[in-house]
């Protein structure tokens, strides 16, 4: 999961998150974490790792504007999902970042990050979604801040570049520098990033990963080969 410092909530500060078990204690919890419910989630929240750039880090996905927590908190609870995103976390300092520095002959200890806000505006981040972000955003920033090495946010509309340009004033200025925002026309970026092969065709890529009901459920990577990881 990648950083969230959303704290707004309209134009005032978001309250502070519940607490949550320790994150010590959460982190040691996650290696035999079985999160049976990711299947169903991935409907509601489509995110994922899928491959890697042109440098070798893995890249994350989420596809933020089809976010519906109302149906994933449905079906799974605030503290499973943020115990399964800790796991996330883990293995990929544990297990991506070490099968990607294998394939690429190199040290590769950061990721980059694409998120896909398509219909995202301010009336997008009710009370439930600020809820969730607030508790990864805590849960990364305590944990992993230095993990991730470039965002870059697609489909950006009119609505949300209003929102992007209240909530990055709450930003720290090296987090902000790591951010670009593109409206419809970022394929250029994208593939300037990531070979065709490597990326989503929702993305202007040339995968999708059929057989394995698409790319965001794939987990494609160097860390899937045996040979490598």
């Amino acid at each position: 999961m990648i950083q969230y410092n959303l704290q707004i909530e309209r134009f005032s500060p978001m309250e502070k998150p519940e607490t949550l078990p320790d994150i010590t204690t959460a982190t040691a919890a996650v290696k035999d974490f079985d999160y049976k419910e990711l299947c169903e989630v991935k409907q509601y929240y489509p995110h994922g790792y899928h491959g890697v750039d042109r440098s070798g880090r893995p890249v994350y996905i989420e596809r933020l504007g089809k976010l519906d927590v109302e149906g994933l908190m449905k079906i799974t609870t605030l503290e499973r999902y943020v115990k399964y995103q800790t796991q996330q976390y883990e293995k990929t300092i544990k297990i991506r970042f070490p099968a990607c520095s294998a394939a690429a002959n190199k040290h590769v200890n950061r990721s980059i990050a694409i998120l896909d806000v398509q219909a995202v505006s301010f009336k997008s981040f009710t009370s439930p979604v600020q809820k969730v972000l607030l508790q990864l955003r805590k849960i990364f920033n305590e944990n992993y801040p230095e993990t991730l090495s470039e965002m870059v946010i697609v489909n950006a509309s009119p609505g949300f570049k209003l929102l992007w340009n209240v909530v990055k004033c709450f930003l720290d200025p090296q987090t902000v520098s790591k951010i670009q925002v593109i409206g419809s026309k970022y394929q250029s970026k994208l593939l300037e990033l990531v070979d065709p092969s490597e990326l989503p065709d929702f993305l202007g890529g040339s995968c999708c990963c059929m057989s394995e009901g698409g790319c965001l459920n794939s987990d494609r990577g160097p860390w899937r080969d045996t040979s490598v990881a």
